[in-house]
């Protein structure tokens, strides 16, 4: 795996606020010029919310989006971002990538929590793409619990697994959970995984806990935070996944020795 430079930054976001929360992601950005990915939470660039959020989705041409995407190509560092995605009266959760590439490279949430069923469309593909020369995928929040969702990509070739969240759970509370089953999605796949969330109040009444967390190949953690203020870690990641060989005791690919034809 080539080696890249990520950083995960968590950060209050205001829903319906795109002004206020561009301004936050081009602070976070700048301050890190440095990195290959910066990886914000998700949803923070339009803010999360479930009460009404026709009225602040955006448009994937919208002028706040194509800053994104002009910083990125000022700085050339790929922007990991997320916004409330409107598409006629259909709402996607969407999370997009700015690297300068000409091709648009966008996830929208597949598989939704309760309550989002309610409100949001879900997308229908788990496409994992080429940034800064590592195969990158989105996982949001919720999906982090769903195993299958990690190893569908890894069968497609997947380094590195983004993990944005917006969810309360903050401090220890979010370690310990964090850390009983993340370990898993990255050792099971031999991959990295990344998470960062949402931290602060939306404006609306609901409060986000924050939390940064990068785990290696082994799922072992490389760096973790778990205060309530906006901040930004940055890991250098790269070099031999276990799926590189040659397999020993302590370099085993577990992906590669499934049956799958044993599993129902």
């Amino acid at each position: 795996m080539k080696g890249i430079r990520l950083t995960i930054a968590q950060m209050r976001s205001v829903a319906g606020s795109p002004d206020e929360n561009l301004a936050a992601i081009e602070r976070i950005v700048r301050g890190h010029p440095d990195s290959d990915i910066v990886c914000f939470p998700e949803m923070c660039l339009s803010g999360y919310s479930s009460k009404d959020p026709l009225r602040f989705g955006l448009d994937p041409g919208d002028a706040h989006i194509l800053r994104i995407h002009e910083l990125s190509k000022e700085l050339d560092v790929a922007i990991v971002f997320g916004y409330i995605e409107r598409q006629g009266d259909d709402l996607f959760l969407r999370q997009e990538i700015a690297d300068s590439a000409d091709d648009v490279k966008f996830y929208r949430k597949s598989h939704l929590g309760l309550a989002e069923s309610r409100i949001f469309s879900q997308g229908s593909d788990l496409p994992v793409f080429d940034v800064k020369g590592c195969k990158v995928a989105i996982q949001l929040c919720t999906e982090s619990h769903i195993p299958d969702i990690t190893s569908t990509y890894r069968g497609q070739g997947a380094e590195l697994v983004l993990m944005p969240f917006a969810n309360g759970i903050s401090g220890e509370k979010r370690r310990s959970v964090w850390n009983s089953y993340l370990p898993a999605r990255a050792c099971d796949n031999g991959i990295y995984v990344a998470g960062c969330s949402a931290v602060g109040d939306n404006g609306e009444g609901s409060v986000f806990g924050g939390g940064l967390i990068v785990l290696d190949p082994k799922g072992m953690v490389m760096e973790q935070y778990y205060g309530t203020d906006e901040h930004a870690i940055t890991v250098d990641i790269g070099g031999r996944l276990p799926r590189d060989g040659p397999e020993t005791m302590s370099n085993i690919s577990y992906y590669d020795r499934r049956r799958p034809e044993l599993y129902r």
